[in-house]
């Protein structure tokens, strides 16, 4: 049995990290679902391994009215993932929690705040066995120690491109986005880092199942 795994994207985070990418001269991938700094996302990002993801909850914010909140949330409630479970292929929408900003803001702290709010809230009501953030925000580095120390296995996932270098190391397992929403330069980027040491399983493997310890390895993007 493939253990469940809830996800939670810090939109702002991946959508302006995603932007500096582009700026850097990395060419997209076609397949990406991309709105401003808001929204930014690619179906990759659980097709490299199995995965039982029950939820994608996409937290991000807009300046506008409330009809912009509305027609954002629209847009991301279409955008779907997909996630291997074992022979299968599962589907589902992305789930949107939009916030207010204001015009010059870059980045809303009430998204970081409702993130961690419900990451604790899944933990201590054991919702799943794994949490997934995508974000390389250094300000969600405690919420990492918190999840580990609540008994969850936890995983985080962002790209290169800003990346608070704490995050690798609190995590049972990070991900590189870089190779996933952005066509390969020749290093694979999308590989699991030192967190990931040859004990560490790979996400949702029984532990009977697991492969015997190996040296960290890229995924095929």
């Amino acid at each position: 049995m493939i253990e469940e795994t809830l996800v939670f994207v810090d939109g702002e985070n991946i959508s302006i990290r995603y932007k500096q990418m582009l700026s850097g001269g990395r060419k997209p991938r076609a397949e990406n679902v991309v709105i401003g700094e808001s929204l930014a996302w690619t179906n990759r990002i659980f097709l490299a391994a199995n995965w039982n993801i029950i939820r994608v909850s996409y937290y991000t914010s807009i300046s506008g009215d409330d009809d912009a909140v509305t027609s954002l949330k629209r847009a991301i409630s279409k955008t779907t993932y997909l996630c291997n479970l074992g022979e299968m292929q599962r589907s589902g929408q992305l789930i949107p929690f939009v916030r207010k900003k204001n015009a010059k803001s870059k980045k809303e702290s009430i998204c970081d705040i409702a993130i961690a709010v419900d990451v604790m809230r899944a933990c201590y009501r054991d919702h799943a066995a794994n949490i997934l953030i995508l974000s390389g925000d250094g300000d969600f580095v405690q919420l990492f120690n918190e999840v580990v120390h609540s008994g969850k296995r936890i995983f985080a996932a962002a790209f290169s491109s800003g990346l608070n270098q704490e995050i690798p190391l609190v995590v049972d397992e990070f991900i590189c986005l870089d190779d996933l929403f952005f066509e390969p330069t020749g290093a694979p980027a999308a590989i699991l880092t030192a967190a990931t040491s040859a004990t560490k399983p790979q996400p949702g493997i029984e532990p009977n199942l697991r492969e015997k310890p190996r040296r960290p390895v890229a995924f095929n993007v």
